[in-house]
């Protein structure tokens, strides 16, 4: 009754339920009248209304209860028969069950109140049970002849139910025995019994077989009443972990006391918690000793404070902890050991602990010494070896230069013997008939050219060596090639096609006209001695960008490439080592120096540039000039005009400079043919003792490179101390002298050996007039 009355209470929570229902009282109630009125004689008239004024308090409350007393008096009244109550009055018996019903309904009150708690507490119980991760179960004994046999379960949660043997659907209302025939049975049954004879509940850890596998399961027993209440879990899975983590524990253990590091744990703040076995072994110390900071009493006095330092640094995660220092080992000896730290972090991301490791490094620290020894006096015999090698390469260079020096020897000997048979055989000519002014004429220009000859051989060679002096401009290429394209065609031959490839686009090189045109012409000259007649010559001028490293010697950037290809009989590759040498050639005795690719590769390198050759036996040769390319202003390539004799320098008064007596004694004859009134000096210190005596002079001509102290380059810089308005003219026989300063070059020009009268006529009155 009370747990139909509980749901019924709490089924009628809706107003027009709950008064419905109150009705639907009554009426019962004015039914069973009905019935007693037919089954007896002068039945009670209002008897039979309290049930219904009892229920309908406790599903309507107060209000509903006075409706239903209300309702069951009219009705009472309506159907009571005068003749059946004889002797009683209706207002009386009316009046009586008013009031009565209305205490009826004042005591009825609390139970509703009491039904709905009470449904309340149930539904939470019932919710929290079928939500529970453990499991709960209520059991009463099972009784035979006053002796528990046995326990049924009267009450159990879900999670309980989720326990239970497969195929038992619920175990509610089964016995233990039943469900658990086995042991696990019976050991369930004492187990049940022990709790229910006593006052405190048990805490146990029991195992149980169900469904033929072992189960671990956490039970608390307490007898409840006349039964038994057990809460318990299943502990298989935590009890596993544990058992492995023990398992695990105890491998670590037995793995760090078998390895040879010493080794340590430290909290948070650096203070040693724990110190491993060997640790202890090793140093000595007891386990108290070694723990807070006692360890480092074991470290050497003089690596105390550097490792006292590195482990606060690593204790603050600033730097790793990894040093080297030395550790007193228990027999009093000093061990090198290297320590290492590794910080485990908490779940924050600070330090939680930290765990460290020594290792014994001793026979490495001393290998290592004495490998730094056996180093060091390697070094020294190294050095030793180097210093022969450097004599011995320097000696081996030393060599080669001599070698190369007698290849230039013998072939600058060969050219000058021949120019100087041509000089020295047309003097002694002109020697023996001085009358003879044709033969005179002819002979002294024959001298004239030869010696010619041999200033372009002399301007070879310092090409060669990439001293000669250059004067670099932004030329454009495509005019250049149009200018000297008529003498490259005499060169080539009609009996060789010639073909030249060169476009405005190709733009502008910054390079030497007419270093520049010796060059091509060189190259051209070499592939018309290669190509046989009928055979092709091209001359392809291209703009190009090179990357690092793609041609040999240039540097990455913007190029213009010239190249000369022919179809010649091409080199072999022996030969292409030595292209460059200076007089190597492959042509018979007297059709070549050897000087003509040495110089074209000292102009392009003196340039910026780069020379690449590809060549092959019987597939001609392609010889690629590359020249740095150049966008800024244009220079304007003048005009070489040949100066005029002139001797319109009547009086001048030139003190003449030069230490070598022939070239003082015609350069002196030349002066005075040009009316000059010339003084010599044959040094430095003779010519400033001559000025200091008489400063009455025009101009000083002098040589750069004299003895005794004095070149002219100094004789002009104490000119120009001493006599600021004295012009001063330089003349040197080394093409690549120059004067660094722009100012002085500006104001001393220099005349480059050999010149010609018309030259020094030039410079002589250009000097002059500009003063």
């Amino acid at each position: 009754m009370a747990t139909w009355a509980q749901r019924f209470a709490t089924a009628t929570e809706r107003p027009a339920i709950a008064y419905g229902m109150v009705v639907a009282t009554v009426a019962a109630a004015t039914v069973a009248q009905g019935v007693l009125e037919l089954a007896l004689t002068a039945p009670p008239a209002f008897m039979i209304y309290y049930p219904a004024i009892i229920f309908a308090t406790v599903v309507a409350g107060a209000r509903g209860g006075l409706i239903a007393v209300a309702l069951s008096a009219l009705v009472a009244a309506s159907l009571w028969p005068a003749e059946a109550r004889a002797g009683a009055s209706l207002p009386v018996s009316a009046g009586l069950f008013v009031l009565t019903g209305a205490l009826t309904v004042a005591l009825a009150k609390p139970l509703r109140v009491a039904i709905r708690r009470g449904a309340t507490v149930q539904e939470r119980f019932r919710l929290a049970q079928q939500a529970a991760k453990d499991s709960f179960v209520i059991l009463d004994p099972v009784r035979e002849a006053g002796e528990v046999v046995d326990f049924v379960w009267v009450y159990a949660n879900a999670a309980a139910d989720r326990m239970a043997p497969a195929g038992v659907p619920g175990l509610v209302g089964r016995r233990v025995r039943e469900v658990f025939p086995d042991e696990t049975g019976q050991d369930m049954f004492e187990r049940l019994r022990r709790a229910l004879s006593q006052d405190q509940p048990d805490d146990v850890e029991v195992r149980r077989i169900i469904d033929g596998e072992e189960h671990w399961v956490r039970s608390s027993a307490l007898r409840a009443g006349g039964g038994v209440a057990v809460t318990f879990r299943d502990v298989t899975e935590l009890r596993n972990t544990v058992d492995a983590l023990r398992r695990g524990e105890a491998r670590v253990r037995a793995f760090v006391e078998s390895l040879p590091q010493l080794m340590w744990v430290a909290n948070a703040d650096g203070a040693w918690t724990f110190a491993s076995p060997q640790w202890l072994t090793f140093t000595g110390q007891k386990s108290a000793e070694a723990v807070e900071s006692g360890w480092l009493s074991a470290v050497h006095p003089e690596d105390r404070d550097g490792v006292a330092e590195a482990w606060r640094q690593a204790v603050r995660g600033a730097l790793p902890f990894a040093p080297q220092f030395r550790l007193r080992r228990s027999d009093g000896a000093w061990r090198w050991v290297h320590g290492r730290a590794a910080v485990l972090p908490d779940e924050g991301g600070g330090v939680r602990s930290l765990f460290g490791s020594a290792s014994d490094i001793t026979e490495i620290v001393e290998a290592r010494q004495d490998l730094e020894a056996r180093v060091a006096e390697r070094t020294r015999d190294l050095e030793a070896s180097l210093e022969a090698r450097a004599r011995t390469e320097a000696a081996l260079a030393q060599a080669q230069r001599l070698e190369t020096v007698g290849r230039l020897t013998g072939g600058v000997a060969h050219d000058f013997n021949n120019l100087l048979t041509v000089v020295i055989g047309g003097l002694d000519m002109m020697l023996k008939a001085p009358d003879d002014t044709a033969r005179v004429t002819k002979l002294a220009t024959a001298a004239l050219a030869a010696g010619r000859r041999g200033e372009r051989l002399t301007r070879q060679l310092l090409a060669f060596s990439r001293r000669q002096e250059l004067r670099l401009a932004n030329l454009a290429v495509a005019p250049l090639i149009e200018q000297i394209e008529p003498l490259v065609r005499r060169a080539a031959g009609e009996a060789i096609t010639l073909e030249i490839d060169c476009s405005p686009e190709v733009g502008a090189a910054r390079l030497d006209a007419a270093q520049f045109e010796a060059a091509l012409l060189n190259l051209v000259v070499n592939a018309a001695d290669a190509t046989a007649p009928g055979g092709q010559i091209r001359i392809e001028a291209a703009r190009t960008m090179l990357a690092e490293g793609q041609v040999r010697e240039a540097a990455a950037g913007p190029y213009v490439r010239l190249s000369v290809s022919d179809t010649g009989s091409g080199m072999a590759p022996e030969v292409l080592e030595h292209v460059f040498e200076p007089f190597f050639t492959t042509k018979e005795t007297g059709k070549g120096t050897g000087l003509g690719l040495a110089q074209v590769y000292g102009f392009i390198r003196q340039c910026g540039g780069a020379v690449d050759i590809r060549s092959a036996l019987g597939a001609g040769s392609t010889i690629s000039l590359y020249l740095p390319a150049a966008d800024g202003p244009l220079a304007v390539v003048a005009e070489v005009e040949t100066p005029v004799f002139s001797t319109g320098m009547d009086g001048l008064r030139i003190l003449l400079v030069e230490d070598d007596d022939a070239v003082r004694a015609v350069t002196e004859s030349l002066l005075d043919e040009m009316g000059c009134q010339v003084e010599t000096a044959i040094n430095g210190m003779e010519a400033l003792q001559r000025l200091g005596q008489n400063a009455d002079f025009d101009l000083v001509l002098s040589d750069i490179v004299m003895p005794g102290g004095v070149s002219g380059v100094d004789l002009a810089r104490r000119l120009r101390a001493i006599h600021p308005a004295l012009p001063v003219v330089l003349t040197t026989g080394y093409s690549g002298e120059t004067l660094d300063d722009p100012d002085e070059a500006e104001a001393w020009p220099i005349l480059r050996k050999p010149f010609r009268a018309e030259q020094l006529s030039a410079v002589v009155r250009q000097a002059a007039g500009a003063a």
